[in-house]
């Protein structure tokens, strides 16, 4: 048994009480940038064909819900730890000097070179306020790259989901209006009386620069790790 099953269930009851969502206009890619268009992070890459299938399937289960915007393919990814702004101001604790982005780039990279690749899978469907998205299953090692990153990186903003509240997902839509909520949980609803998606093996992890604008952020790949090989 997953062994975050209990906070995807907490996280799944608690938006089931929720009388409003958090729409594009108050998320991180609008409010929270505060003018800023460059962000940095880690992350794990939706490669696996057959990940990707199932995703369509519940992206087109909830697509035509009024007030839900699905993301790109090439948006799909698991969030390892988002880094900051790349900036050449240091005066918000999220901005990350220019300068000191090939240092953060080459530590992350030794802590990625001492994690062996894994299997994981993905779950249910499930929503936070701000996402529709996958829950990951079996991927306590996503959970324990993000408390790495933030130990080898000391200067990195943590955010309050960052370390042991940190739950794997991906995420598949996000909200425009809060127009279609109640026809939204009853959708995600049936979908988690579905059974789980594929296993897929994760085996690298990149560092993206995100371009934010008004539409979905696009996805620079700056690095790409691969993790711990056996020694033949």
């Amino acid at each position: 048994m997953d062994a975050l099953k209990g906070e995807f269930d907490t996280a799944w009851a608690d938006f089931q009480t929720l009388d409003d969502l958090r729409l594009v206009a108050e998320t991180l890619e609008a409010e929270w940038s505060r003018g800023r268009d460059t962000y940095l992070a880690f992350l794990v890459p939706i490669v696996d064909a057959s990940v990707s299938a199932h995703l369509r399937k519940l992206v087109r289960a909830v697509e035509d819900t009024p007030g839900v915007e699905p993301y790109p393919e090439d948006y799909w990814h698991i969030t390892i730890k988002g880094i900051g702004f790349e900036n050449e101001n240091a005066a918000s604790p999220d901005n990350v000097l220019t300068s000191s982005v090939r240092l953060v780039a080459e530590a992350g990279g030794a802590v990625f070179a001492r994690q062996p690749p894994f299997e994981a899978q993905i779950g249910l469907a499930a929503a936070f306020p701000e996402v529709v998205f996958a829950e990951v299953w079996d991927a306590l090692p996503v959970r324990a790259l993000n408390e790495r990153v933030l130990e080898a990186i000391p200067s990195l903003v943590r955010y309050p989901f960052d370390g042991p509240h940190f739950l794997p997902h991906i995420s598949i839509a996000r909200f425009t209006s809060k127009d279609g909520i109640s026809q939204l949980k009853e959708t995600v609803g049936r979908l988690r009386e579905e059974s789980p998606g594929p296993s897929f093996s994760v085996n690298e992890v990149r560092l993206v620069r995100a371009h934010l604008s008004e539409r979905t952020p696009i996805l620079e790949t700056m690095e790409t790790y691969r993790l711990r090989q056996s020694a033949l």
